[in-house]
């Protein structure tokens, strides 16, 4: 790290960390709603799982963020950025995976009646 940025809060990371969390609370709460679902139809499993590709793809958007800032901070360094940028991504793909794999579960918990599941 440059000084500039030696005081930054690393978030290359983010997409790696915040795609599957929000993956992970997107299914959970979902398999939760799904008896209550059937008693009485909602749009909280519609609005849950928005939020939670929003959150996926925030993720997305702060590593590509970071790789583009660190950039050229890469080629002033004396140990590299090939590490960090890895990461970064990294990040990037997991979060736009994790994003799409939400929103297939979105159109499939649309397309089947909860009462089936």
């Amino acid at each position: 790290m440059n000084p500039a940025n030696a005081h930054r809060i690393p978030l290359y990371w983010a997409g790696v960390a915040l795609g599957p969390a929000a993956w992970a609370v997107n299914l959970q709460t979902v398999y939760a709603m799904t008896p209550h679902a059937c008693a009485r139809p909602s749009f909280a499993t519609i609005v849950l799982s928005a939020v939670m590709a929003i959150i996926a793809a925030s993720g997305t958007l702060i590593s590509l963020g970071s790789v583009r800032s660190d950039a050229a901070a890469e080629w002033a360094e004396a140990q590299g950025g090939g590490p960090r940028n890895f990461v970064a991504w990294l990040g990037v793909g997991s979060g736009v995976i994790f994003a799409l794999v939400i929103l297939n579960q979105l159109v499939a918990a649309l397309m089947i009646d909860p009462c089936l599941r």
